[in-house]
Parts: structure tokens; C-alpha cells; sequence
């Protein structure tokens, strides 16, 4: 999307654009796509971890590759017909967060459920990727527009590759809506995906190695009383 677009009014009026069928189907030598194993549940006070290995031939300093990253999460929760607010609207609600330069999974850890119910302004701190839309309104590069209003959650980020790490780590975070039943879970699904711009520039093969782990999934209950 193009620096003088107005973002906010082209996201307002078309949303996450028009599904490319090919794209969704199929990677291609310079784009691949991550997506969790299997059926993945989360409730209330828990997150999950999943750790993003990049290999070095990405991350050369010698190279300076435009690498558009997308991340996508879709839940599924119950909604409720009298509307208080988002967080209220849904049985249980989910987010995404991202970690920071150099956090390693367990420090990313323990930062999700130390900030569990932090104010929705909290400083976020030395970011890796500048997110199109961000956590929250304003905390992107599109300000008026947060990702994190629906059950559909998509943000997206161009990086210099030089600019990347050897790994970075993507926390889905459960949060209680309306149902306060313990055992309350919400189903999801996590995609990632990377794309070199140059589409003659093969990526493909060398992320599949670097994922010898596939992911690595952390998870705990978060023992802190919400305020919602």
C-alpha cells in the first residue's frame, strides 16, 4: 500500500483486501507460509508461544531484500446479543503480540503474562517489525485502527533483511469475555508467512530448513486476577 494512501479509509471500506485464491493455495520460491499444527485451543489466562527460526543466508548483511511478513490469527468464539463492549461481546476473546529485539521465548513468556492486564497505552517497547495497523489504535503506522477488534486478525510489516534476527516469537494470548466457565476454551489458527518482494529471489527452501522445530509451543495458565 502505497505512503500517500489513506489507509485507515481503504482498510475501513474493503477490509483485508480481496482473497488471492493462487497465494492461499500456494507458496512459491519466494514466499512461504507458516500455519499451526492441528486443532489449537486456548482459554482464558493462557498463551501460546511459537517460536519463528530465520535462517542466516535471510538475515546476510550483505543482502538487502524488501521481506514483506504477514501474520494472521482466526478465532472462533460465542458472541453474546447484548453488546457492552468488544471484550464483553465474545465468550473469550484472543490477541496476538510480538516479541522484541533479541527476546528469547521464555523472556517473551513471562513479558505476555506480566502484561496481561496492562493498560491498553502500555509501552510496547524496542519493536522488530513496524506494524501496518498495530496492537492497538495508534500503535501502527495507520493510526485510528487497531488489528486486535476482531475475531479475524491480520497486521503486516516490510523489513530490510539485513534488519532481522536469528529468531523472533509470536504469542497468542486467551482472555475471558461474557463466559466464565474455567474450561472455556476458544479454537484458533495462526499463519505466518514471508515474501520476498523480488519474486526472483528464492527464499522458500532455505526457511523450510531453518524450521527444524517447526514450533515451539510454550504454554501456562496466567495466575493474576483480570480487571475487566
Amino acid at each position: 500500500m502505497a505512503d500517500n494512501v489513506d489507509k485507515l479509509q481503504v482498510i475501513r471500506q474493503i477490509g483485508y483486501g480481496l482473497p488471492n485464491f493462487d497465494r492461499a493455495l500456494n507458496n512459491s520460491q519466494n514466499r512461504i507460509t507458516l500455519i499451526t499444527r492441528g486443532e489449537k485451543h486456548i482459554k482464558a489466562r493462557q498463551a501460546h508461544v511459537y517460536q519463528v527460526k530465520l535462517p542466516d543466508t535471510l538475515r546476510s548483511q550483505g543482502e538487502e531484500l524488501d521481506i514483506l511478513l504477514e501474520v494472521t490469527l482466526s478465532y472462533k468464539a460465542q458472541p453474546r446479543r447484548t453488546r457492552q463492549n468488544r471484550r464483553r461481546y465474545l465468550s473469550t476473546w484472543v490477541d496476538w503480540e510480538c516479541s522484541k529485539r533479541g527476546e528469547d521465548p521464555d523472556s517473551f513468556l513471562a513479558r505476555v503474562l506480566k502484561e496481561y492486564d496492562a493498560p491498553d497505552d502500555a509501552d510496547k517497547g524496542d519493536k522488530i517489525f513496524s506494524w501496518t495497523l498495530g496492537k492497538q489504535k495508534n500503535h501502527g503506522r495507520t493510526q485510528g485502527i487497531s488489528r486486535s477488534a476482531g475475531t479475524l486478525q491480520k497486521d503486516w510489516a516490510m523489513v530490510k533483511s539485513y534488519n532481522l534476527r536469528d529468531a523472533f516469537c509470536i504469542a497468542v494470548v486467551g482472555h475471558e469475555g461474557w463466559n466464565n466457565d474455567p474450561d472455556a476454551n476458544a479454537p484458533y489458527s495462526l499463519v505466518v508467512s514471508f515474501e520476498a518482494v523480488e519474486s526472483n529471489i528464492p527464499i522458500y527452501a532455505a526457511l523450510v530448513e531453518a524450521q527444524v522445530e517447526p514450533e515451539i509451543e510454550l504454554q501456562t495458565e496466567i495466575q493474576v486476577t483480570s480487571n475487566q
